[in-house]
């Protein structure tokens, strides 16, 4: 099965067997957007979005260039998200095993630049409703905490220094979804919750490359979303963290 199809010139879809999303590489500030899962449209659902400056019909210059790869779409954004900074996103499809979950999509971002010095500005976010949030505290047994108390605050901070790995069940659903962050490639985790009438709204964000950037130095930095069953998802998901340690870092150019 292709996993990515070009809708238009401005648009690509990917499709698993239960799930499909629709990217557009000219805004990726949008992420995985336009999510169906067993047909279902998930409105509520905002996905490895990466915070760039979206591509527009002023843009002189073609700033950005696309194409896809086997299981990977890639995007190329030139002054993103500095001026003489080059940033690279692939969004990739088949690079960690799915291992019977309904989809998994690592974004793996890299940027470069032609000055002798700078720190570039560059994160991921993603969106959803907030039912029950966790987060993984020992890899050694999978041990996770609730960071979303009765209070329905998110309390990001009171489990400072577990892993960057993270699970939300969302209300009303029979699947949660779980991201995860190498911790070699945070510079910071956190997110913010908030009630949107009855409905309690998370955003979690990551921000990338803790290091200085570097002329002919690329910076790199991956993470990975999950949408699992429900049923027996915190060691799912704590299985796929173990297992995305291992995975070697992409050669992308």
């Amino acid at each position: 099965m292709r996993l990515w199809q070009e809708v238009d010139d401005r648009t690509v879809r990917l499709t698993f067997e239960r799930f499909s999303a629709v990217v557009t590489p000219l805004n990726p500030v949008a992420g995985l957007h336009d999510i169906q899962v067993d047909g279902q449209p998930q409105a509520e659902l905002q996905l490895l979005a990466a915070e760039l400056q979206g591509v527009t019909s002023t843009d002189v210059a073609p700033a950005t260039e696309q194409y896809l790869r086997g299981g990977d779409l890639v995007a190329t954004y030139h002054d993103r998200p500095l001026p003489q900074v080059r940033s690279q996103i692939y969004w990739r499809a088949n690079s960690h095993e799915r291992d019977g979950a309904i989809a998994a999509v690592e974004l793996v971002a890299s940027v470069q630049t032609a000055l002798l010095d700078g720190r570039p500005q560059f994160a991921t976010c993603s969106r959803l409703l907030g039912g029950e949030a966790f987060r993984l505290t020992a890899t050694e047994n999978g041990s996770f905490v609730n960071v979303v108390p009765p209070s329905g605050e998110a309390d990001p901070d009171s489990v400072a220094g577990a892993p960057h790995c993270y699970l939300f069940r969302l209300p009303g659903r029979q699947y949660s979804y779980a991201e995860m962050i190498h911790p070699a490639d945070a510079a910071a985790s956190s997110w913010d919750g908030w009630l949107h009438g009855t409905e309690f709204r998370l955003q979690l964000r990551h921000e990338l490359f803790a290091d200085r950037l570097e002329k002919g130095v690329i910076l790199r930095a991956r993470v990975l979303g999950i949408l699992l069953d429900r049923r027996d998802d915190k060691a799912a998901a704590a299985k796929h963290w173990t297992r995305f340690l291992d995975e070697k870092l992409p050669l992308t150019t």
